[in-house]
């Protein structure tokens, strides 16, 4: 018989509910370490979100826009210090299960305002905007500015014109400077001048037209007292006298045989490609073959002026004599056929080009002395930063003087293809026109560095005068495309352009160099017919995208008078802007689409620093103002169940806390 042991079974239960509770605590101290791990988390992200309630107030009340400066103390002190506020609250009960210790809080990222070109500026103010603006509107813009970002081509073919008229009249202008020098004669205006010595100055024989290929009896008449019968009056002339006048004719003569190389070269290459300058090219051709008598009187000049370089003797006499016998002055002979039959004009480039002196402020602006003289230092200061300045493509500032000093016509690349603009950069404009001041548009209270801040967005130059100057510069190399098309399919205003042309050319013969004066005269008429488009957008008139050739309203008197005070009389006769009206703000609106994205946001961001700066914010640095923080922060629980010496003891170890890791980002969007 076997005896039974006393408190087996009571052992046997104290081992059991040992285990039955280990396995309790476990499961309790599982969930409750979950519940800390995200009572940790929760704790780190309510406290960064807390740590950007600090936000810049006037960066908000002036701009709309949250973000936070990232100055004094630093963001992961502050985050820590809110976080301890949520711990130490939740220690102070005898048993509080989420109770535990900040062991490490880092921000170990930081995105500024200004990072990835402005994206974060971009997303806030695209967000703003979103709320009002509809893709209905951006259609409608883009439909209203259709007519305008399709000039381009226009622009294009007018400069393909007049590089074509050009080459044509390569051969006339050479044959101007030939008249020069070997006539002596230019026309201006439709005034004949002979200059005092020309390569056929010489009488060798009588004094008549003919023997010197004269035609013309307005041009005989100038010449024949520039003449010298030296050669024929060896007796009455001084030795030294002659000499120099020699010296200054071969001179001459070299140069008339460069430049009749030089027009044989280009005969050779473009003669006879025009058919309708098929019997002016031929004149050419036969004028070409008169050059080579240049050579002989060449020759003539240099034995001449070793002669004369040699004591003055009889027999020095009777060789000049001799030699001056087959001087040539007849041979050559010009088509003067024309010459001033219009009774003189001035040419209409010249009168713009004079005009121009002072830029277009000085003939558009009615009140120049009212235009802002504000001056900022280093524009373009955000996008130099970040390396990301654009090129200043269509600064057209110098394109009218080009156009006026040297012929060269430069409308196209003023704008550019908008089918990718999209509804983001339309709230980034309409931002920009809601927040900012431009020379139209002006917004009370808050100071402002520049005044015309739509116009440095779009320019950035350094000055108001400057941007705003290089907007209406803008806006008149597409006024003139667009008046351009008007003008040449008036049939009357083009006769009276190749009228001009005629009188300025001087000479009806050479009809290449005429068609080209007329389209040159036709792009005056053209930018005439802007400057006061210009001076009617900024007096907030009317100004059809399109105007119909009646609706032109410079006369072609009108294009010698090129002032401020008749340019903005004109325009005073255009009508007031509607709501339809295509104004200065809408152009604007338009170079702001065309105006990289990026710079854009970086010009508005030196608008924003330079006028915080200038309401008082003096340490306020716009790039250190932080978007979004990434946040890691490492905390400490203390075990609470497995701390019973028996669990301790069954599962052969200390746990005295648990280790809680996370990250978090938190932002303004």
């Amino acid at each position: 018989m076997v005896r039974r042991k006393n408190g087996s079974i009571t052992v046997f239960l104290s081992l059991v509910g040992i285990l039955v509770f280990a396995m309790l605590g476990t499961l309790v101290e599982t969930a409750r370490f979950i519940a800390c791990e995200n009572h940790a988390e929760r704790t780190l992200r309510t406290s960064a979100e807390a740590l950007l309630t600090e936000y810049s107030r006037p960066l908000y009340d002036n701009y709309g826009l949250f973000f936070m400066e990232d100055t004094g103390t630093s963001f992961a002190t502050v985050i820590s210090r809110y976080a301890s506020d949520t711990f130490e609250a939740s220690g102070r009960g005898t048993m509080d299960f989420l109770e535990g210790q900040i062991q490490q809080i880092a921000v170990t990222d930081k995105i500024y305002l200004g990072d990835d070109k402005a994206a974060p500026l971009q997303k806030e103010i695209y967000e703003k905007m979103l709320r009002t603006l509809t893709k209905k509107q951006l259609k409608q813009f883009l439909k209203k500015s259709s007519s305008v970002t399709d000039t381009d081509k226009e622009a294009a073919d007018i400069e393909d014109t007049v590089k074509e008229e050009k080459e044509m009249a390569k051969l006339d202008k050479e044959l101007l400077e030939l008249m020069k020098l070997i006539d002596g004669v230019t026309v201006s205006g439709g005034k004949i001048k002979v200059d005092n010595c020309f390569a056929k100055m010489f009488v060798t024989g009588g004094k008549k037209s003919q023997d010197f290929g004269i035609t013309e009896t307005k041009v005989w008449k100038k010449m024949k007292p520039k003449l010298k019968d030296t050669p024929i009056h060896l007796d009455k002339t001084k030795q030294s006298v002659f000499l120099s006048q020699i010296k200054s004719v071969i001179s001459l003569t070299k140069q008339a045989m460069t430049h009749s190389d030089y027009l044989k070269m280009e005969y050779k290459r473009i003669g006879g490609t025009n058919k309708k300058y098929a019997e002016h090219d031929k004149k050419i051709g036969n004028l070409i073959q008169s050059f080579s008598v240049l050579n002989g009187n060449l020759s003539i000049l240099n034995e001449s002026k070793k002669i004369l370089e040699q004591e003055w003797t009889e027999e020095g006499k009777a060789q000049l004599e001799e030699l001056w016998k087959n001087y040539d002055t007849s041979s050559i002979s010009f088509d003067y056929t024309g010459v001033g039959e219009e009774g003189g004009a001035d040419n209409p480039v010249d009168i713009l080009g004079n005009a121009w002196g002072n830029g277009i402020l000085h003939l558009v602006c009615n009140e120049e002395g009212k235009i802002s003289n504000s001056i900022v230092k280093n524009p373009d200061n955000y996008a130099q930063l970040y390396k990301d300045e654009e090129k200043t493509e269509n600064d057209c500032s110098s394109r009218v003087k080009d156009f006026t000093e040297k012929e060269t016509v430069k409308l196209s690349g003023v704008v550019k293809d908008v089918g990718s603009y999209a509804m983001d950069e339309f709230c980034l404009d309409s931002y920009i026109q809601e927040r900012f001041s431009s020379y139209v548009e002006k917004l009370p209270g808050w100071k402002k560095a520049l005044q015309y801040q739509w116009e440095y967005i779009v320019a950035g130059k350094d000055s108001d005068k400057a941007n705003l100057e290089s907007i209406l510069n803008r806006i008149l190399m597409i006024r003139t495309v667009l008046n351009f098309a008007s003008i040449y399919k008036d049939s009357g205003k083009k006769s009276q352009a190749y009228a001009a042309a005629a009188a300025v050319v001087g000479f009806t013969g050479m009809e290449p160099l005429i068609r080209l004066t007329q389209t040159l005269i036709l792009i005056v008429w053209s930018m005439v017919e802007g400057l006061v488009d210009v001076a009617g957008l900024l007096q907030e008139r009317d100004v059809p995208i399109i105007k119909s050739p009646k609706k032109i309203v410079t006369t072609f008197p009108e294009i010698f008078q090129i002032s401020r005070t008749a340019i903005t009389a004109r325009a005073k006769k255009l009508k007031k802007a509607t709501k339809k009206s295509f104004g200065y703000q809408e152009y604007l609106q338009l170079f702001l689409v065309m105006t990289k994205q990026s710079t854009r946001l970086y010009r508005t961001m030196d608008l924003i620093q330079w006028d915080m700066v200038k309401n008082g914010y003096t340490n306020f640095q716009l790039g250190r103002c932080v978007y979004a923080i990434e946040v890691e922060g490492k905390f400490s629980f203390p075990a609470k169940f497995f701390r019973f010496p028996a669990v301790e003891k069954m599962l052969n170890r200390k746990i005295s806390a648990y280790p809680a890791q996370c990250k978090i980002r938190a932002g303004y969007l």
